[in-house]
């Protein structure tokens, strides 16, 4: 099953809810006009920068890092410019992590990291931080989102992949959840790396931690209700800039 399947063109129709608030809610830290130059730090199949370059933004713009080589593959495939709106060109691909070091130069306006940290193990989640915080400038906006899964969003979260079959979810897990004590998680060894797949047990208060290592977090709020607290929100967004 392809990202999009899995996501924003899911069958659930709450799953295609939740991800168009994240889209929405992140297409908004990016102002119309200006010097913008976007990097999508784990693109999956680069819907994100088709959505920027929909609303006016050039290729020569965007770039996507993606190192899982199926995730790679599908952004490969995916229909950007002339295909969807008539204008020329896709945004760069850069696929492996030594191609980063090629972007050094570049003074990005933004850089997006949006569903990828849950998914890595402690020692990944440093690394990954480490090298956007080497690709951002002073100016550069870091803009992070991670699942909100504890309290009563993580509990019900739970709940219903319990229902739907999707993952195995005891008694036990669910009120650890609940009480905000993330239980244990299992890291997978794949040919693209570790892997996390799981959401359960992800605790967005430990990528907060990291972040404000690196850098000044400015701002962090839930989606989709920004004014609600995160326990009861579907995810968490950080805004950042270096220190």
């Amino acid at each position: 099953m392809s990202y999009a399947e899995l996501t924003y063109r899911s069958h659930n129709p709450l799953k295609r809810l939740v991800q168009s608030h994240r889209y929405h809610a992140m297409l908004g830290q990016v102002a119309p006009g200006g010097d913008i130059r976007v990097l999508d730090y784990g693109c999956g199949d680069g819907f994100f920068l088709s959505l920027l370059q929909e609303r006016g933004v050039g290729p020569d713009r965007l770039t996507g890092y993606e190192p899982f080589a199926s995730m790679a593959a599908q952004f490969r495939a995916t229909q950007f410019g002339a295909a969807r709106i008539g204008v020329e060109g896709r945004p760069r691909l850069v696929e492996h992590a030594s191609g980063l070091d090629g972007l050094a130069g570049e003074r990005f306006s933004h850089i997006f990291c949006m569903e990828v940290l849950e998914h890595l193990d402690d020692p990944d989640l440093a690394e990954a931080l480490d090298r956007i915080a080497a690709l951002a400038g002073p100016a550069t906006r870091v803009i992070v989102t991670v699942p909100s899964e504890l309290g009563p969003a993580g509990a019900v979260k739970c709940l219903f992949r319990a229902m739907a079959g999707t993952e195995r979810v005891d008694s036990g897990t669910v009120r650890s959840v609940l009480a905000g004590r993330p239980p244990s998680r299992v890291v997978s060894e794949t040919p693209d790396g570790r892997y996390i797949y799981s959401h359960i047990g992800f605790d967005h208060r430990r990528v907060e931690a990291e972040l404000a290592r690196r850098f000044r977090v400015e701002r962090r709020f839930g989606i989709p209700f920004r004014f609600l607290p995160l326990s009861v929100n579907n995810e968490v967004a950080f805004i950042c800039r270096l220190c």
